[in-house]
Parts: C-alpha cells; sequence; structure tokens
C-alpha cells in the first residue's frame, strides 16, 4: 500500500497534535483516521494511506482517546453531540465552506454544513450564493449517495429552521428528481398511522417534488410522465392522464400562423408540483386500497383546491387515508376527524388551520357529474356502524339532505351543498369522539342548530364544542341540554365555548351560573342573536382557552363580568388582549393610551375601553365598527417589530396618521394632502378640482359596465374609505393583506394614505370585497394626470375593471 508521510511525526508526536486540535481526526476499530485516510505507524515514523477509508458507524476521536486514557476525560466535552459541534465550529471558522472536505463521517459533515448554512441564511451579504457555493463543495466532496446527501440536507435545514424557498431551489438544482420523489415519499411514508394533531410533523419542502424549470415545458412534461410511468402502479397509471391534462391546458395551443406554441405557463409548475405532491402522500397505499378511489381524490384536490397553503394538510391526511385497507369513505374520513377531536379541549384553533381533506374548496367525495343521492346511501348505510348509539339523532339529518338536494347535479358551481355533506360528516366524526354515551334527547338539539346555522366561519368552534358537550360528564350535558332556553339558538350554542375551560378553569358548578347569567341578562340574548357579536363570542373565549396569560381567578372574574353585561366592543377587545399578548399592551402605548397590566380582561369585561387612561373614544368606536378590526393592531405590531430590526422609522407615524384621519373623518384631507407629496401638487396644477378626493369628482358608474360586471345583490364602487383600502388584500388575497409577511405587506400604507390611489371594487351583499382593482392618478409623458389601472384580483381578473375605468376617466 503507497503510504505519505504525515510530517514526519512519531507516534508520540502524533498523540500530541490529537489533543492539541482534534480536527479531522476520527477512529476505526484500533487504527486512526485522518481527513478519512488511515493513519499506519512504521518504524516510529507516521503514514497516511492513500485509501479513503469509509467513515460509517466509526468512534469519535474523543470517544477513542478516552477508552485509551480514561484520565484524559475531564479535559473533552461532555457529550459527543457538543464534541461534533464544537469541531464542526471550529473547522468552519478556520476554512469556510472547505471544512466540508476534512469531515470522515456522517455526523461530522451534518455539524459541518449547518455551521456553513448558519452563515448563509438571509442577513448576511450574498447568502445564496454562498449556499450554492456551499451545495457544491458539499455534493461534490464526499462518498455519500446522492440520497444521504440529500438527508443530511434535509436535517441542516430543519435544524436550521430555514424557509423552505431558500433551500428549496437549490433541491432542484443539485438533486435529480428521481431522488427527491422516492424521499418525499420516504417521508410521507414515516408519517404515524394515527392521524391526530397531537402528533404533528413538520412539513415537507414542496421544492422536493418540483421539475427542473430550466427544462423547456414539454421537456418538463416528459420528464414528468418517465417519472409516473417508471412507479409502476395502479395510482400512477391513472394519474398519466392528469398529464396529459395539464399539458393540454397549459402548454399546447394554436398562434396565429396556425402552428403549435408552447409557452411556459406560470401555473404549469403549481399544478405538476401539486400532482406530484399528492401523488407522494398515498405512496403508502395499502393494497387493498381503492386505487380508483385515491386517483379520483388527487384529480379532484389539483383541479377543485386554488389555495397552495391547503396542499399540505390534504397530502398529510391522504397519507393517513391511503394507509387504510378498503376504499376511502366516509367512516374513514369521519374517523380521521374524530381523531382530532378527542385530543384535549383547546383544539379549535387548530382545527380550523388544519383545514380538512373535505372542505369547501377540496371536498373530494362529491364528483361533479354524480347527484348526492348515492353517496347519502352509503352515509345512510353507514352510520349504524360509525355511531349507533346517535344513529336517531343523525339519520334525520340524512334525510332533511336527501330531501332538499338529492335530485341536484354537483357542477363545482354548487358549493352549498358540498357544505351541508361537509357539515354533517363533522356533526359525526363529533359524535364518533364521545367517551360516554349521552341523552339523544340533548344531542338532537345541538345537531339540529348546528346544522342549520347560518355563518360557516363559525363551524370550526362549534364542531368542537359539540365534541366537547360529548365528552363532557353527565351534569354538563344536563345543564346545557335544557329544553327550552331564552334566546333561541345562539344561547344554545354559546355555552359550548365555555367547555374550553372545564374543568382545568372553571367548574361545573361555574358553568352553571355563567349560563343562568347570560340567558338572564336582557341586553345579552338580544346581542347574541347579532351574529357579528355570536362570531366574536366564539373566537374570543376559543382565543382566551389557548391564550398564555390566562389563568383561573382572571378568567373565572372575566366571564362572569362578560356575561353580565355583554358587548361587542368588549368582545373585541378582549381577543385582541388574548391574541396579542404583551403586544396589545404595545399597541395601547403607541396609540397613547395606558392601562393596569394585572386582571385587565377582567377589568375589560367589567367596563369595556374605560379600563384605558387617556383614551380617545373615537378610535375605539371607528375600529370596532370595521369589519376584521383586530387586524389593525396585529399589523402595527407586525410593524412596529419589522420596523425596528430593519432601523426604519418612517412607517409607524403612518399608521397613526391612518387611525386617527379615520377616526377624526379628515381621512380624505390628509391623504390628499399636496405637503411632501409633489406628485399630488403636480396633479393639482392640471387638475385642481382633485384636492377634494376620487369620490367627490365622480357620480357613478354607467348601467351597461354594472349590468356586464355585476351578479344580484353586488355593488360596483370606486372607493376610497380607509377600512376598504386596509382591508382590500385580506379578502381578495393579495400580498399587501394586513396579516401578511411584513417584507411585501410594509407597502400596504403607501396604497391607503396617497391620495392618488382609489378602489375600483364588486362587493358582496354583506360588504364584503369580491374583487378589486387599484386605479391611481399619475402623470403621462407631457405633465398631464392620467389614469393608470393595475391588475385584477383575484387572479385572472386583470381587464375586469377597464370598462368601469373608462366611466371614471
Amino acid at each position: 500500500m503507497k503510504s505519505y508521510q504525515l510530517n514526519g511525526l512519531t507516534s508520540q508526536q502524533l498523540h500530541a497534535l490529537i489533543m492539541k486540535s482534534p480536527i479531522g481526526f476520527s477512529a476505526e476499530g484500533g487504527s486512526i483516521q485522518y481527513l478519512g485516510k488511515q493513519i499506519q505507524l512504521d518504524d516510529g515514523n507516521t503514514t497516511l494511506s492513500e485509501q479513503i477509508i469509509s467513515p460509517a458507524g466509526g468512534k469519535q476521536l474523543f470517544e477513542r482517546l478516552v477508552t485509551l486514557q480514561p484520565d484524559l476525560e475531564t479535559q473533552l466535552p461532555g457529550t459527543k453531540a457538543e464534541a461534533i459541534q464544537m469541531v464542526a465550529k471550529n473547522l468552519v471558522g478556520k476554512f469556510l465552506y472547505w471544512a466540508l472536505e476534512m469531515s470522515p463521517t456522517k455526523e461530522m459533515q451534518f455539524a459541518v454544513l449547518v455551521e456553513c448554512l448558519r452563515r448563509d441564511i438571509p442577513g448576511t451579504p450574498f447568502f445564496r450564493h454562498n449556499i450554492r457555493k456551499t451545495l457544491i463543495k458539499f455534493t461534490s466532496t464526499n462518498s455519500l449517495s446522492e440520497a444521504e446527501n440529500l438527508r443530511i440536507l434535509l436535517a441542516a435545514s430543519e435544524k436550521l429552521e430555514c424557509h423552505p424557498s431558500i433551500i428549496g431551489r437549490q433541491l432542484v438544482v443539485f438533486f435529480p428528481f428521481s431522488i427527491r420523489l422516492k424521499e418525499a415519499k420516504g417521508l410521507f411514508q414515516r408519517f404515524p398511522d394515527s392521524y391526530s394533531l397531537a402528533c404533528e410533523t413538520k412539513e415537507i419542502n414542496e421544492y422536493m417534488i418540483e421539475l427542473n424549470p430550466d427544462l423547456p415545458p414539454l421537456e418538463r412534461l416528459l420528464e414528468f410522465r418517465i417519472a409516473l410511468k417508471s412507479e409502476n402502479n395502479k395510482i400512477s397509471s391513472q394519474l398519466l392522464r392528469e398529464v396529459d391534462h395539464i399539458g393540454t391546458k397549459f402548454i399546447f395551443n394554436i398562434n396565429g400562423s396556425g402552428l403549435s406554441g408552447f409557452p411556459d405557463h406560470p401555473n404549469l409548475n403549481t399544478y405538476t408540483r401539486k400532482l406530484l405532491y399528492l401523488y407522494a402522500a398515498c405512496s403508502g397505499f395499502s393494497q387493498e386500497a381503492d386505487d380508483a378511489e385515491l386517483a379520483s381524490y388527487i384529480s379532484s384536490v389539483l383541479y377543485c383546491t386554488t389555495d397552495s397553503d391547503s396542499i399540505w394538510h390534504i397530502a398529510k391526511e391522504l397519507a393517513y387515508l391511503s394507509k387504510k385497507p378498503g376504499s376511502i369513505d366516509y367512516c374513514r374520513y369521519i374517523d380521521a376527524v374524530a381523531n382530532i377531536l378527542k385530543t384535549p379541549p383547546n383544539i379549535a384553533s387548530e382545527f380550523t388551520n388544519s383545514k380538512q381533506l373535505s372542505d369547501l374548496k377540496g371536498f373530494a367525495l362529491l364528483e361533479s357529474h354524480k347527484t348526492l343521492a348515492p353517496y347519502l346511501a352509503v352515509l345512510r348505510a353507514n352510520i349504524d356502524s360509525m355511531t349507533p348509539e346517535y344513529s336517531q339523532v343523525l339519520l334525520p339529518e340524512v334525510d332533511f339532505l336527501e330531501r332538499e338536494f338529492a335530485d341536484t347535479s354537483l357542477p363545482e358551481g354548487k358549493p352549498a351543498i358540498k357544505a351541508k355533506v361537509h357539515r354533517l360528516l363533522l356533526v359525526i366524526a363529533a359524535c364518533r369522539s364521545s367517551r360516554q354515551i349521552m341523552s339523544t334527547s340533548t344531542l338532537a338539539l345541538f345537531v339540529r342548530v348546528i346544522m342549520k346555522h347560518g355563518n360557516k366561519q363559525n363551524i370550526p368552534y362549534l364542531i368542537s364544542g359539540l365534541a366537547r358537550l360529548v365528552q363532557s360528564s353527565p351534569k354538563i350535558q344536563q345543564i346545557l341540554g335544557v329544553p327550552e332556553i331564552k334566546g333561541e339558538k345562539h344561547l344554545r350554542l354559546a355555552p359550548l365555548q365555555l367547555l374550553a375551560f372545564v374543568p382545568s378553569i372553571i367548574s361545573e358548578d361555574d358553568v352553571e351560573v355563567l349560563c343562568k347569567s347570560l340567558q338572564a341578562s336582557v341586553t345579552g340574548r338580544r346581542l347574541m342573536k347579532d351574529g357579528k357579536v355570536f362570531h366574536q363570542w366564539l373566537a374570543t373565549l376559543e382565543q382566551a382557552s389557548v391564550s398564555r396569560d390566562t389563568n383561573k381567578a382572571t378568567v373565572r372574574t372575566t366571564l362572569q363580568n362578560l356575561t353580565q353585561s355583554l358587548t361587542f366592543e368588549k368582545l373585541g377587545l378582549l381577543g385582541m388582549t388574548f391574541k396579542l399578548g404583551a403586544g396589545f399592551n404595545e399597541f395601547l402605548e403607541s396609540m397613547g393610551l395606558s392601562c393596569q397590566k394585572e386582571g385587565l380582561p377582567s377589568l375589560i369585561a367589567e367596563i369595556g375601553s374605560d379600563a384605558f387612561a387617556g383614551k380617545s373614544k373615537g378610535i375605539s368606536e371607528w375600529l370596532f365598527r370595521q369589519r376584521h378590526f383586530h387586524l389593525l393592531p396585529l399589523y402595527m405590531a407586525s410593524m412596529t417589530k419589522y420596523c425596528n430590526q430593519n432601523r426604519d422609522k418612517k412607517l409607524i407615524p403612518l399608521i397613526h396618521e391612518f387611525i386617527q384621519a379615520s377616526a377624526n373623518n379628515t381621512f380624505i384631507e390628509n391623504r390628499q394632502s399636496p405637503l411632501n407629496n409633489p406628485h399630488l401638487q403636480a396633479v393639482y396644477q392640471k387638475y385642481p378640482k382633485f384636492i377634494a378626493g376620487w369620490r367627490a369628482n365622480f357620480s357613478n358608474f354607467s348601467k351597461k359596465t354594472r349590468n356586464r360586471l355585476l351578479s344580484p345583490g353586488e355593488t360596483l364602487e370606486l372607493t376610497e374609505t380607509p377600512w376598504d383600502l386596509f382591508i382590500s388584500g385580506l379578502e381578495v388575497k393579495t400580498c399587501q393583506s394586513p396579516d401578511g409577511d411584513p417584507d411585501l405587506n410594509k407597502g400596504l400604507m403607501s396604497y391607503v394614505m396617497d391620495g392618488r390611489n382609489a378602489m375600483i371594487a364588486i362587493k358582496s351583499k354583506k360588504g364584503k370585497i369580491i374583487s378589486r382593482s387599484v386605479i391611481r392618478m399619475v402623470l403621462g409623458k407631457n405633465g398631464s394626470p392620467a389614469l393608470f389601472l393595475e391588475k385584477g384580483y383575484p387572479g385572472k381578473n386583470d381587464l375586469l375593471f377597464i370598462d368601469a375605468a373608462r366611466d371614471i376617466a
């Protein structure tokens, strides 16, 4: 074996060198290795072999030395992990990403990669370039397989809690698609068989299943087909037609010359990634599972679910369902939801965020070409096997749906049918979660009211409340199951949220007192009939149940005060208090308000906004009239943190100006002011009337435009209303939503406070913005004022408002 001198060191000198700096050394069996090469002792000299020794399973050097010389133990780190981390940090500090060449074991490579990436995270200069250099070095300087390299990289990014997009694009570049798909399937297969929020698993990076964007669209599609064909199973074979459908939808078209064109449609990657992601999720399907139904699930979700954020939740639930024998039917879905509802009681917020597979957009059981009747027949047959004790309560609701919808076909334009069936499945799942049998007469009261309830936003709260009821003691069920109560259905449902605090915070006797207090208040009974107040009641109590700042004494007093003198303002303030925690005090202080820190929830429940000193009544009155009013303090807290981190203090005064001007009815005057706005100064020279604002210079849209754009009950508006401008990004889902990423929505105030901007909006009967486009007053090349119309939202509405803009012009 050819050997190389290691600086001619003797064994004693080598030992001294190792003890001084163990970097690069490891041990295996009776030999020592240096940078993966075996060290030989020859006539008192040390030599290195040319052969690279596989470090798999090798002992770390410090363990070897402790074995040989126990008295050295006091000089070594306390744990193996600490030793590896110390060595990795020293290596990277000295050699940067070249340290990856000096990592002889998988553990050391992982630790060194973590240290390298830690230096490359956002905030450091040229971080994307540095990550690329690190990964080039990492993938080219070890003898591991591509799959092993991928796992090490994923583990490192998870340890650092990197945003998926930071590492994601590198996955596509450095690892073949076949390797990434195989690893994604393996991750899904390692999910626990019992689907429960109690054992949440972190999301899989979606870039693991992305086709190479550098390839032309047709080659990408071919890569896609080859990947599915190589899987060689029934599901992949059935999904090949979805690949063809994607190709037809986004690639193949005929240009003006009659030739085939292949544009790179922006949705091509979205659909291919979603399809592969869902396919990977059911890769562990049982041999007894219904392949066709799995494929139908994937197909329905692929085209029905436009919200990409929900794909993760759907894929995770699909991974659970596909492991079960038999077809994916109601029983299995209901069991999955029931498992969630059996977890500890404070779950409504998690249940809301879990975005069940059968939600309005992802409900795959109902195929578009079928009627409801076959599904209801299966459901009726299965109820006795799922919840036989409660069949007499549930079967009448199935009968009602059959009478109402059985002969109606189910195209995507019939969301009401899907929503009702979805709700019934959730009700059945809540019943399925019961630990003991409760009175069916009591249960029927709640099932009937929940099924008829009008606001779908309340359903997650009510379902979790129903689950709490069926799991509660006979005494609680008796308290809430009084046959006749004052205040009708909302007073029947409202106490369900009190059960979130039983028994850890309030007692069963407390529940009885609170129910009587709520029903005894004439004002409370009247307010609970208001859907807005009732929703805030549900949301506020659920937020209180998961708040870290609640304690037994405060909650009991708060609930007592609240039930005795309920107001919408109190609910709103309490909701923000529990949601923001310490951030709520910061919001108040930023508004020039102060309050006592201890017992604030109880004080708010007693006297409302009078709990704050130095308050402006106008601000609170204005704020609580607005929809989604809780987003203003959330936005303020988010922006304050962002501005402090970036040392930018300009934005916060602008938000204060927005709040003060809105509350004082000086909003138009403020945003149209030419001070500090050279653009408006130039506009006013040409068009002085514009200083009064947009609405003062525009009467109404033409009848032709309204007829073209509106459905019955909708309105078309040119709006410069402050809250419309502030909230529109939430309602049409743009990057300028006040609850979005601060890096993006930091620009929201420029929409709101600059008088050059207004908004053309289609609103629902209840005032919600359905679609909108921002319109701007700009200066043309000759200095004359002109109108600029931005693209419409939500998507595919780019020119929706062009006629409305012409009316304004």
